[in-house]
């Protein structure tokens, strides 16, 4: 099968959860000798480094089958590249690769335009689309959190949207909507890692009988990796990801500061390892809240607390840093789509505290593959380091428990059986694929 994924950046480029995804799906195709190609969508600032001028798309240098795509004039707001000529080469691209699948993972950068652009190059091609965000849905970033406040959003309309961009009249929020429901109608089938985000999608319009739900799958990097082994207290806690706003790095803090604060700290003490980048993606008051957490933490315990910050790391980094925890802490104050570092902390037999919220609570089962506690409840959070400390017992049950995740083989196997369901000819269905 002659294959083409399209993502938003590269994983050689900027580390992130889409693309990686994304570019471990082209591997396994090609490990299962099919015939893939990888179309990456970079920011116009890498085009110094990575393109050509005047070349809309250009091959990845040392590498076959791969190309940077470099769209002009792209409008965040609307998801749309304005310049008529990177369409074009775009397009020719995929004329010229004859694929019969184009499966794309996203539209940032990309731009909506190129799924007809896609669609008039191969007319024949099953167009599959994966969501790893909920940006049609949501003007700020995808997020669903309110602008502000920071309240969770359950739904968008025209006039919970203008509350959060006053300057842009409701009528603007539907047809912004209807133009891109217009646009994603050119796909075959749309792909969700949880049924969270396929709900969201559906609740927003796109047709049921389209959506299906994948997990996410990826390369297992901890197949050397002694699962069983722990520290003597069971006391080490890690975060692994970015670190911004809506990840909850804040939410270990206030935890932390809660124990401190009311004498509560275990004769074994708590050590808490920060694995995060991009933190210079935080919001100002965000870190500003940060320094001052750690600040009062540094004044009010009395050393039975360790706090690491160890910035951020590369995927070759992770089974050293896995190796230095016992529990991993997903603390995400947003409506997390799928949460990869949840698996990541399962391939190293790491159980997982996570915030009880959308797929993050479709994934964490209590007491069988980790812990969930109340989202962005510092003192929920404490109650449960609390019972955990020291439990090696609940560890050791918790760990033997622990399934591995999907690989990136298994991921691609459920889309091969979907496309050929979708291919011209074959009669189309709603499945759901899950472990």
């Amino acid at each position: 099968m002659r294959i083409i994924y399209v993502s938003y950046l590269h994983p050689s480029v900027a580390p992130g959860g889409a693309q990686q995804v994304a570019f471990e799906m082209f591997q396994a195709s090609l490990k299962q000798e099919h015939e893939a190609y990888f179309i990456a969508a970079l920011e116009a600032n890498h085009d110094q480094v990575y393109g050509k001028p005047g070349a809309p798309i250009v091959p990845v240098q040392g590498e076959e089958r791969q190309y940077f795509y470099f769209p002009q004039y792209y409008d965040f707001l609307h998801l749309s590249v304005g310049d008529w000529r990177s369409i074009q080469f775009f397009r020719e691209l995929i004329e010229r690769l004859k694929p019969d699948v184009i499966h794309f993972h996203h539209y940032h950068r990309v731009g909506v335009e190129s799924i007809r652009a896609a669609r008039i190059a191969a007319p024949n091609a099953v167009i599959c689309f994966t969501f790893h965000e909920m940006m049609a849905i949501c003007m700020a970033d995808g997020q669903m959190v309110k602008q502000g406040s920071r309240d969770l959003c359950r739904a968008s309309s025209p006039l919970s949207c203008n509350k959060c961009f006053p300057d842009l009249r409701p009528e603007f929020v539907t047809l912004r909507s209807t133009r891109l429901k217009a646009a994603l109608a050119e796909c075959d089938v749309f792909v969700f890692p949880s049924e969270f985000i396929a709900e969201r999608y559906v609740e927003w319009g796109l047709p049921q009988e389209k959506c299906v739900v994948i997990p996410n799958g990826q390369a297992n990097l901890g197949t050397a990796f002694d699962r069983s082994q722990h520290s003597r207290q069971v006391n080490r806690f890690g975060f692994f990801g970015q670190f911004i706003d809506n990840k909850g790095v804040d939410v270990i803090l206030d935890a932390l500061l809660l124990l401190a604060r009311e004498k509560r700290l275990p004769a074994e003490g708590i050590v808490v390892e920060i694995n995060g980048g991009n933190k210079h993606y935080a919001s100002g008051p965000y870190l500003e809240k940060i320094n001052q957490q750690v600040e009062e933490l540094r004044k009010s315990q009395s050393g039975r607390i360790t706090l690491r910050e160890n910035g951020p790391y590369a995927r070759d980094q992770l089974t050293e840093r896995m190796a230095s925890v016992d529990w991993v802490i997903v603390p995400s104050t947003w409506w997390e789509i799928f949460g990869l570092v949840v698996s990541e902390a399962w391939m190293f037999g790491r159980p997982v505290i996570a915030s009880a919220i959308a797929a993050l609570q479709e994934r964490v089962i209590p007491q069988k593959n980790g812990f969930t506690f109340s989202p962005r409840d510092g003192r929920s959070l404490a109650e449960l380091m609390l019972k955990l400390v020291g439990n090696e017992q609940q560890w050791i049950a918790t760990n033997r428990s622990l399934e591995q995740p999907w690989t990136e083989d298994e991921m691609l196997d459920a889309h091969l059986s979907l496309w050929k369901e979708f291919s011209p000819g074959a009669a189309g269905g709603n499945a759901v694929y899950a472990r």
